[in-house]
């Protein structure tokens, strides 16, 4: 690797611009996509992904052009008004969906592999965790689950799901 191929960090590289609700407006384009106009600049799609979507879901999004360069971190959601909010959420909840465990059903485990039957609501599901270990996270009251291709799922609040589903799961979550 020649050294004209290396990039050099820069203070202004890593700097990051907070976007403020009051110079930023999202809206969707005519097929459907979020753009926004950040300090009168506009952006015909931007991206929004969130900094710590477990622990902070709401606060700390990263708001990046359609090539993936960062624009700016809206701080905490709730200095948007509702519409706004709407939008955000809606685009966020399209990138982090994540269902809801209403009950497990059976847990079984061959080579490795964690094969669960849950309910998401009234429908049946089934998923593979592979190394439950670092698959299992905790988040408050609750925990998700990340299967072997990646999606998450969610037990919003342990103590709400049925004694069953909770003695099942509870060998593996120490």
């Amino acid at each position: 690797m020649k050294t004209d191929d290396i990039q050099t960090i820069s203070p202004e590289t890593l700097q990051t611009e907070y976007v403020s609700p009051s110079h930023c407006i999202f809206s969707l384009t005519e097929y459907g996509f979020l753009s926004a106009e950040i300090n009168g600049k506009k952006f015909g799609r931007v991206i929004l992904t969130e900094a710590m979507p477990l622990t902070m879901p709401d606060k700390y999004i990263c708001i990046s052009d359609i090539e993936k360069k960062e624009i700016g971190i809206i701080e905490d959601i709730s200095g948007f008004g509702e519409d706004q909010q709407k939008l955000i959420m809606s685009e966020l909840s399209q990138r982090y969906y994540s269902p809801v465990i209403t009950e497990i059903l059976a847990i079984k485990e061959k080579f490795g592999n964690f094969y669960f039957d849950v309910k998401i609501g009234e429908h049946k599901k089934n998923f593979t965790v592979k190394d439950i270990s670092k698959n299992i996270r905790n988040h408050g009251e609750g925990f998700d689950l990340v299967d072997i291709d990646g999606n998450r799922y969610r037990i919003t609040d342990f103590k709400k799901i049925p004694a069953k589903s909770r003695r099942k799961l509870e060998p593996y979550l120490y």
